[in-house]
């Protein structure tokens, strides 16, 4: 659970009466659909001071799409003051609970290295794991880095693969790249890389490193039985005797 103060109040058209009771008696999950609501405009006016807050109560609990959004917000200073360290601290806890957007943004973040200096090794482990988990942009990121060398051994048979896999997420650059390595491969080496490819499968996320768990129905449904009366039980049927 998390802490809400007894004297916050949400606005009604944030969501129904369920959600904000919950979200105001401190539920992880209802706490996180009150910051997307808040951070996208659903139902009310986009407010990002408000959404930074309620992704903060969520992220405190754990709650990892929560966690990815705050170091989004803290990278890209968005109603927080940017905070880059932060930032990657908030995306390494989200990327260790199997969060692959999370990863990526990790990588990205040492490739940019923040002013203190590229670190591409950790830059291409990240982007590795991104990859596996089929993050296109990771695999593309990853073509490169083994097309020139940097962060990890040149492996062109390596670059070929990850430049196709992004290619077949629809990246045209990663085509046209994937074309040019093809032609500084010798037959055997690309063979293998097509076979590489051919049994390469996309290593599955968490379920809540994705999704964050909601009622049935939704937060916003109706119980169907409100205010309708019970209905009688049907008489049972007996069943014909066999003789």
């Amino acid at each position: 659970m998390v802490v809400v103060p007894p004297t916050e109040r949400l606005p009604e058209a944030i969501g129904g009466p369920a959600l904000r009771a919950a979200a105001l008696k401190g539920d992880p999950a209802a706490a996180y659909e009150i910051g997307v609501r808040f951070a996208e405009g659903k139902g009310v006016a986009p407010n990002l001071d408000e959404a930074a807050k309620w992704y903060d109560r969520a992220a405190q609990a754990g709650v990892v799409p929560a966690l990815f959004r705050l170091g989004t917000f803290y990278e890209k200073g968005l109603s927080v003051k940017k905070d880059v360290d932060i930032a990657r601290r908030y995306y390494l806890q989200a990327a260790e609970r199997g969060s692959a957007k999370a990863m990526h943004n990790l990588a990205v973040l040492d490739a940019d290295g923040g002013g203190k200096g590229a670190n591409y090794k950790s830059a291409s482990i990240w982007f590795r794991k991104a990859a596996d988990r089929g993050v296109a942009d990771s695999q593309f990121n990853l073509g490169i880095l083994y097309a020139r060398g940097i962060g990890v051994e040149q492996n062109l048979a390596e670059s070929f693969k990850w430049f196709s896999l992004a290619a077949a997420q629809g990246d045209a650059d990663a085509g046209r790249k994937r074309d040019d390595i093809a032609k500084r491969l010798d037959a055997q080496s690309l063979a293998a890389a097509r076979l590489a490819i051919q049994t390469f499968s996309v290593e599955p996320q968490p379920e809540d490193a994705v999704n964050v768990a909601s009622p049935a129905g939704g937060w916003d449904a109706t119980p169907a039985n409100v205010g309708k009366p019970a209905t009688k039980p049907a008489p049972a049927k007996r069943t014909a005797a066999v003789n």
